[in-house]
């Protein structure tokens, strides 16, 4: 293989890395850094789900609760929100960059059923009520904001039924030709047309008095769909983004200098090694942005801290390489031999070690929330990677170095031994 070697070879496939991972960071339009809620500042909701007289909520209500709230959240176009359960009838809903929160909140726990109704007459004979026809949002297939070309003006809301709704409808307006047809939403009327003809089309259109803000919000509510129950408003927390940015400043600041005091620290311990390992670093810390980019990871503060926690244990695998290494040489190894022997007796500990870190996130991040989850996340990521780049890079950056002869000395890694011959 034309002197190739197993490590020369990690090292090609090491460096190829590199260069797609620094492409990744620097490409910006295909990789965006993505921000959370504590960073980029945005609306915390945490909603809780009430039982009705006829709906009691339970495991499948809550996911027909959580798929209506993305349906809404998504029509918003809100940037990387998060919706997620907690405990049995609670939804968490964050909304990173939000402008409007008090937009978002009329939006998102709005219930919006909206049903059809018919005049009666009422049992005093002197009044009228309304009655259900039947026909309720459910059996719609599009709603859309649009002026109002009546005389009234200001905005409607057009809609279309399905097939089945489209149907009723038909079937409601030839019985009511000349009478009122009510429009209720959430039990109040919003409008009461009268019907002049059958509408057998399956469009119709739902006047009220809206502005544009509050027809296309209605549209994005029914189109998204009805909550099956009522959602109470238990947390409101806004985090406004210069909080947010002045926190991951210093975080980002701290990370830099335990970084460089790390790597000092390294080199004044272990020489030679210890350059060595700081090189493995500054490979870990552009692999694992790459992988926050490629996921992508909504970067959070306590993801940085998670991922400033993994630069840590993976300084730690070093050292415990490095002592074993020591070790090994004050007993008059040769360093090639000192080096495979500490590597190996080294790696139990630091597997062990890492396999009860990622035991630990995984738990954090299936019963956690939000933040929680995205410590997990960047802490088990750095954890991965160090493993990689601690076992793999270190060590055949090691070999690498030692086939120059005049580093083939002890004292290069902080041992003070007599020369022993060093043999490949």
């Amino acid at each position: 293989m034309n002197g190739l070697t197993p490590r020369k070879i990690i090292l090609m496939v090491v460096t190829i890395l590199v260069l797609g991972a620094l492409f990744i960071l620097q490409d910006r339009t295909h990789f965006p850094t993505k921000l959370g809620l504590d960073i980029q500042g945005g609306m915390q909701l945490v909603l809780e789900a009430k039982d009705t007289k006829d709906i009691k909520v339970t495991k499948e209500v809550m996911k027909s609760v959580i798929a209506v709230v993305r349906n809404r959240v998504d029509a918003f176009g809100v940037s990387e929100p998060l919706i997620q359960r907690k405990g049995d009838r609670q939804v968490i809903v964050e909304l990173p960059g939000i402008k409007d929160p008090e937009r978002a909140r009329r939006l998102i726990g709005k219930t919006a059923q909206l049903e059809f109704v018919e005049q009666i007459q009422g049992m005093d004979k002197k009044s009228t009520e309304w009655k259900s026809t039947g026909l309720t949002g459910r059996m719609l297939s599009d709603a859309k904001a649009e002026p109002n070309s009546g005389a009234g003006g200001g905005w409607a809301v057009a809609i279309t039924f399905d097939s089945q709704g489209a149907k009723l409808f038909g079937d409601i307006t030839s019985r009511l030709v000349g009478k009122p047809l009510g429009i209720t939403l959430d039990g109040k009327i919003i409008s009461s047309p009268n019907v002049n003809e059958p509408i057998l089309q399956g469009n119709a259109s739902i006047s009220g008095s809206f502005t544009a803000q509050q027809a296309q919000d209605l549209a994005i509510q029914l189109k998204a769909g009805s909550l099956p129950v009522p959602l109470d408003e238990i947390e409101n927390r806004t985090v406004g983004p210069t909080l947010g940015q002045d926190t991951v400043n210093h975080s980002i600041r701290a990370g830099i200098v335990g970084f460089i005091l790390v790597a000092l620290f390294m080199v004044f311990i272990y020489r030679l090694p210890g350059m060595v390992a700081d090189i493995a670093l500054a490979i870990y810390a552009v692999f694992v942005l790459a992988i926050f980019h490629l996921i992508p990871v909504t970067l959070t503060v306590p993801g940085i801290a998670g991922f400033i926690l993994s630069i840590g244990m993976a300084v730690d695998a070093n050292v415990l390489i490095f002592e074993r290494t020591k070790e090994e040489l004050k007993r008059g190894r040769t360093l090639y031999s000192a080096i495979e022997i500490g590597f190996k007796r080294a790696f139990t500990s630091i597997f062990d070690s890492n396999m009860n870190t990622l035991l630990t996130c995984a738990v954090l991040y299936y019963f956690g929330t939000g933040l929680v989850r995205g410590f997990a996340l960047t802490l088990a990521i750095g954890v991965i990677v160090s493993l990689f780049t601690a076992i793999s890079v270190t060590r055949a950056l090691l070999h690498q170095i030692l086939e120059a002869k005049n580093l083939k000395k002890a004292s290069f890694f902080g041992v003070n031994v007599a020369p022993v011959e060093q043999k490949n």
